[in-house]
């Protein structure tokens, strides 16, 4: 519940600096950190300064504070025509707000015009005494050696364990990430929608976007496809038979049924239709759409808050995954596919470093910073294979130490998740290519084209539920003449693929959507370099 700091006053120096004095009185009682506490006050005088410069000193301005689940917030109200205190040229790396900005790792903020006032929020998230990633190295460290000292029991007890203990643990507590990243999604796509403020700009961004994720989606296959080449063996026949009526299936699969199952399944590509269809709707409803647009953003900072407090079990979370998969034996399937196992992560540990190199080189920011920013959602995807485990993680990285726009961000990346999964590019290619081999298909370079172009529309078209990978590798196989037995192995092999290949799909995504912030202008360079 708010509670006023100081209601109803002017932009004045004395009205300015008396607020200030007011709320940093408010910051001692609620025993904020020092340092917080002094950056918040710097960037709330900031802010009323840009709005008496931009307005006049007879602005009417109002200051509350509230609590959301252990984080303190300060928001102000400021009458007067729209303006972003965060968007404008003040805030360059070299102004005061900039560094500020630059320097904040548990200061978030947020703006939003609604009323005819500006809507200024400050919120100081409780600090982590100890770093996020070392607790996942911990968690995946403890899980490991619990899933070592199971398999010491008898060969029955540890897999009984994993089925019936862990595994229904990490279920329910998947399920709860998936339904607060499942707010988080759609209040994302349609809030972030609304923000743009017209359908034109909405149009050429979403465009750019899309055709950036693809562009890179098909270069990555192509490399992939050619890489593989020297170890195929080739034949004289340029017979393919390619059934599209398979696609078009997966296609109507994009439509969703009803309301309810996108938010049981966490299907990001139905959640995404559906915010978009409400956010271009509000756009188009202009001011009338206020009210809504303010339920939406109270619904969405519930669900981010929340999501936060989940994460606090992350690295237990992870722990308990990795102990279970030890226990159950799912990494003895990889014994007899060895070298596809050493070309996938060849294949996927190249694509990670090349994106790393190119965003450090392009944007001059050094490997080891970017590499610590990025790690803590590489490992969470990476030990869950799961994006609703790492959603909230991965949005804080790209709005906070990444430095991408507030609200771009958001849209971007879950945007991006329905079209750019570099990782399935990859798998695609190399259990088809792999698997032609082994069966003694005979490989042709119609064969071939048929392969890459299956596996980057594919990639593309995955359908983002349970057994969506098992219907695409049933089309891939069955339009490139492997036997029907092969599938049921590369499934298996895929199980423990599927752990890699999301964390390589989030940590891509999220690379593209910095380099896709620069290009439209949505980076903060300082905070990305700091």
């Amino acid at each position: 519940m708010e509670k006023p700091i100081q209601d109803k006053f002017e932009l004045t120096a004395s009205g300015i600096d008396h607020s200030v004095e007011q709320t940093a009185e408010l910051l001692a009682k609620e025993k904020i950190d020092p340092k917080d506490a002094l950056r918040l006050r710097f960037m709330l005088e900031e802010t009323m300064l840009q709005y008496r410069d931009a307005f006049s000193e007879t602005a009417e301005a109002s200051l509350r504070s509230s609590r959301f689940f252990g984080a303190f917030r300060v928001s102000l109200r400021v009458r007067g025509e729209s303006l972003d205190p965060f968007r404008e040229k003040e805030t360059s790396e070299t102004s005061v707000m900039g560094s500020l900005l630059a320097n904040s790792e548990t200061l978030n903020r947020a703006w939003r015009y609604r009323g005819g006032a500006n809507l200024v929020t400050f919120t100081v998230a409780k600090k982590h005494r100890v770093s996020q990633l070392v607790t996942i190295l911990l968690g995946i460290g403890i899980g490991a050696a619990a899933g070592l000292l199971l398999k010491l029991l008898t060969p029955a007890t540890a897999p009984e364990i994993a089925e019936r203990i862990i595994t229904p643990l990490t279920n329910a507590f998947t399920g709860l990430l998936c339904v607060m990243a499942t707010v988080m999604c759609f209040g994302a796509i349609t809030l972030g929608i609304v923000r743009l403020g017209d359908i034109s700009t909405f149009s050429s961004i979403g465009r750019r976007m899309i055709r950036g994720f693809l562009l890179v989606a098909f270069l990555l296959t192509l490399l992939n496809t050619a890489w593989m080449i020297p170890g195929m063996t080739f034949g004289m026949s340029s017979r393919v038979s390619i059934d599209f009526y398979d696609f078009y299936d997966i296609l109507l699969g994009f439509v969703p049924n009803n309301i309810l199952s996108p938010i049981l399944n966490f299907n990001s590509v139905h959640i995404v239709i559906i915010g978009v269809m409400f956010g271009i709707t509000m756009l188009k409803m202009g001011q009338k759409s206020d009210r809504l647009t303010e339920v939406f953003d109270e619904v969405n900072t519930v669900a981010i808050l929340s999501n936060s407090s989940l994460n606090h079990f992350i690295s237990a979370y992870v722990g308990l995954m990795v102990c279970g998969m030890i226990a159950s034996g799912q990494l003895a399937v990889l014994s007899g596919f060895w070298k596809l196992f050493l070309i996938v992560v060849a294949g996927e540990g190249i694509t990670l470093l090349a994106y790393t190199l190119y965003v450090c080189i392009r944007l001059r920011v050094s490997v080891r910073t970017y590499l610590k920013k990025l790690l803590p959602s590489f490992m969470i995807s990476l030990s869950s294979a799961n994006v609703g485990a790492a959603f909230t993680t991965t949005i804080d990285t790209l709005i906070g130490p990444l430095g991408v726009d507030t609200d771009f961000a958001p849209l971007a990346y879950n945007l991006g998740g329905i079209l750019f999964r570099p990782g399935y590019c990859i798998v695609f290619t190399a259990c088809s290519m792999f698997m032609a081999n082994l069966y003694g298909v005979e490989v042709t370079w119609a064969w071939l084209l048929a392969a890459f172009l299956l596996s980057f529309i594919l990639s593309v078209a995955t359908p983002p539920v349970i057994g969506g990978t098992t219907v695409c590798f049933s089309i891939l196989f069955s339009q490139l003449g492997i036997r029907a037995e092969a599938l049921s192995m590369i499934i298996s092999v895929n199980a423990i693929f599927e752990f890699l290949t999301v964390a390589v799909n989030n940590y891509c995504l999220q690379s593209q959507i910095v380099l896709l912030g620069n290009k439209f202008g949505k980076l903060d360079h300082a905070r990305l370099r700091q």
